[in-house]
């Protein structure tokens, strides 16, 4: 009787790692329901967005980006030391797309618990007109990327709609933004502005105004005289015409 503790001891050693491997802890499984209102609010944002980039191959459009969403949020950026240092500030006033285009999958990936949808944008030519706030005075600045694709991820956020997340490193390989000209205006144009405002600080704008055009709504993307928003197509041509008739049919 003696030697039956330590046997069950030993037997305990050997059996209990056994065990452990045929019974692994399972964890609680994913309620997907709860996340498809979220889903279906990036969905019908993305039908949005595939509308207004058929408006965009018929010639090109311009998205002014409303007052209150201008500001370049430098203090969240990393790599704007020198720009927040100066007390610089920069306001992205409007954008310019032509022939634009969204790519997706018609389901979201499940990566973990949380679900993503993959987004890649590409583009013929997006041009960001903004301006610089220095400490002698305001500096128009302006860039043009041609040919251009970006990657972004739409994450569903519950009770929330979405949040975007652009240029995700996991997919670096999807982003071209190599064909881009910056404008740098005003008097400063020569020197002291062209150290400040490279072709980083075109990237940095891109970014912000394109995050925020992607957000805006049915109201924001086609609102205002339809004629003033097209840069390459004659308002009383054909195309024209298509355009205002596809306007005309989300208002």
């Amino acid at each position: 009787m003696k030697h039956i503790p330590l046997i069950l001891f030993i037997a305990c050693i050997y059996i209990s790692p056994a065990m452990a491997e045929e019974a692994p802890v399972q964890s609680a499984p994913v309620d997907r329901g709860a996340w498809e209102p979220s889903i279906q609010t990036i969905f019908d944002q993305l039908n949005l967005l595939g509308l207004f980039a058929a408006a965009t191959n018929l010639g090109g459009m311009t998205v002014k980006v409303p007052r209150e969403l201008q500001k370049l949020p430098l203090q969240m950026i990393e790599g704007t030391e020198e720009l927040r240092n100066r007390d610089i500030e920069i306001y992205v006033k409007e954008l310019t797309f032509k022939d634009l285009k969204f790519i997706y999958d018609e389901s979201p990936q499940w990566p973990d618990e949380k679900p993503v949808i993959p987004t890649l944008v590409e583009f013929g030519r997006l041009g960001v007109t903004a301006d610089a706030k220095t400490r002698l005075g305001m500096i128009p600045l302006g860039a043009v990327f041609d040919n251009g694709k970006v990657p972004v991820e739409f994450l569903p956020m519950l009770e929330k709609g979405y949040d975007l997340k652009l240029l995700p490193e996991s997919r670096s390989g999807d982003t071209r933004l190599d064909e881009v000209k910056l404008k740098v205006g005003g008097p400063m144009t020569t020197g002291i502005a062209n150290r400040f405002f490279s072709k980083k600080v075109a990237k940095l704008i891109l970014e912000h105004g394109v995050g925020q055009t992607m957000q805006m709504g049915k109201g924001d993307l086609f609102s205002g005289d339809t004629a003033g928003k097209l840069l390459e197509v004659a308002p009383d041509s054909t195309e024209g015409r298509a355009l205002d008739a596809l306007v005309d049919m989300l208002r």
